[in-house]
């Protein structure tokens, strides 16, 4: 199975025998924990941990005791900066920001803190309100 995150980052998980394994989870969240995760949200398994030491490996068993090692190999060869992963809500935030930095009017920092307050809730918002905070996060950058 392979899928592509949002940064272009390419993933292939592939299914090999099982090692068995008396290791415990990683200390520390890690890329292979939140897959686990995200394979456990699905009905068909039962168990997905994540193999320690190897970081790269998860142990999945289905509902019917069929148990496969999953191995993560990471293909960074696509990968986008983190600043090419701009979203509507992180450049309202950011206008935002920049304003508040810059030693506002009150007029201007209630603005800035309703500009926080609409990133912060962004998926909770209506289209239009988003638009609108979009504009007046451009029309504060230019």
């Amino acid at each position: 199975m392979w899928f592509t995150t949002e940064a272009g980052i390419n993933y292939t998980l592939t299914f090999k025998e099982a090692e068995p394994t008396a290791d415990d989870l990683l200390t520390e969240p890690v890329l292979t924990e939140a897959i686990a995760a995200a394979i456990l949200n699905h009905p068909g398994f039962v168990i997905a941990d994540a193999d320690s030491p190897r970081e790269d490996t998860i142990t999945v068993q289905t509902r019917n005791l069929v148990r496969h090692l999953l191995v993560l190999d990471v293909d960074r060869g696509n990968a986008l900066a983190p600043e090419d992963l701009s979203t509507p809500a992180v450049d309202v935030a950011l206008a935002a920001d920049k304003l508040l930095a810059s030693d506002p009017s009150d007029s201007e920092r209630a603005t800035a803190e309703l500009l926080n307050y609409v990133a912060a809730t962004w998926d909770k918002q209506d289209l239009p309100l988003r638009q609108h905070a979009q504009a007046v996060a451009r029309s504060l950058t230019r």
